[in-house]
């Protein structure tokens, strides 16, 4: 691949109006409306089977100001346009193929999951929620797909297998920094040769607990944690376009969340009346190979 174009970088709503990225988008709402019709459980981009769609949920909120759904989308209430972001980013810029072996963290029941099985992909997924694996289980052999999925920890992979491919959509932000680097040391260990490390998370998040606001902050955090060479562009491009709002800030001041957060320590107390009117993080990307 290129080693100048740009791929490790923030989310763009442009990056899907190419013609393989629409391509991609009929797939995975083709796939969605095919579960659908066969009574399957998807994961939400929230992780959750069904979300309400109440505007004052935090999911909704954390949408941003002015979100609006992509033309035609299977189901906006439970995958908004930054999921499929997420997944046709990963997918244009790998060269998955059917009988590759690839691990997916954190990614039990998900779309994105789904979406490699149903390509022919061997597909294991781990996650700490059972209920999200047994329901993962019970698709795979409903779909007849390659998809094993199992309870596990990220912090203690235990594998006697190597991968083609080991992904992960937008999980390391919700785990400790001291514990994500951990895990990135393990994941040279379990690739192939030449095998590739792909992952998307939020950049950003004004949450003290996430802490990817910079290319340093994902150099160390990834690149030099794991040894892996960078694919494409060497430092991390941020475009700087701002398309999620944290629920924190949202200017109708929610008094119970703001004081769940800042007790757990997202947030500090002095923040408890702040607000944003606008946009304040985005996803990224960043892709290694060994």
């Amino acid at each position: 691949m290129d080693e100048e174009k740009i791929i490790n970088k923030t989310m763009d709503l442009e990056d899907l109006k190419s013609g393989r990225a629409l391509q991609l988008i009929d797939e995975l709402n083709d796939l969605i409306n095919k579960l659908r019709s066969e009574n399957l459980k998807i994961s939400s981009w929230y992780g959750s089977f069904n979300l309400s769609g109440d505007p004052l949920s935090n999911e909704r909120i954390n949408r941003g100001y002015g979100y609006q759904s992509i033309g035609g989308a299977a189901d906006d209430k439970n995958f908004p346009w930054f999921l499929y972001w997420e997944i046709v980013w990963v997918v244009l810029n790998n060269d998955f193929k059917q009988g590759q072996e690839v691990l997916d963290l954190g990614g039990s029941s998900s779309l994105f999951s789904y979406y490699l099985a149903s390509k022919g992909i061997k597909v294991t997924t781990i996650d700490l929620q059972k209920e999200l694996v047994d329901n993962a289980n019970h698709v795979a052999k409903q779909m007849n797909w390659n998809l094993k999925n199992q309870v596990m920890d990220m912090r203690e992979l235990e594998f006697h297998s190597k991968f083609n491919h080991i992904t992960s959509i937008c999980v390391f932000e919700h785990i400790p920094m001291y514990d994500r680097v951990i895990i990135n040391e393990k994941i040279r260990d379990l690739l192939m040769e030449d095998g590739k490390f792909s992952i998307t998370f939020d950049y950003r998040n004004p949450s003290k607990f996430a802490q990817i606001n910079s290319p340093q902050d994902v150099y160390k955090q990834f690149v030099q944690a794991s040894g892996l060479r960078i694919r494409g562009n060497k430092e991390f491009a941020d475009n700087g376009k701002n398309y999620l709002l944290h629920p924190f800030y949202y200017k109708k001041r929610l008094w119970n969340y703001k004081r769940i957060a800042i007790q757990k320590g997202h947030f500090k107390p002095w923040d408890f009346f702040k607000t944003k009117n606008t946009n304040d993080y985005s996803f990224g990307a960043l892709f290694l190979e060994r």
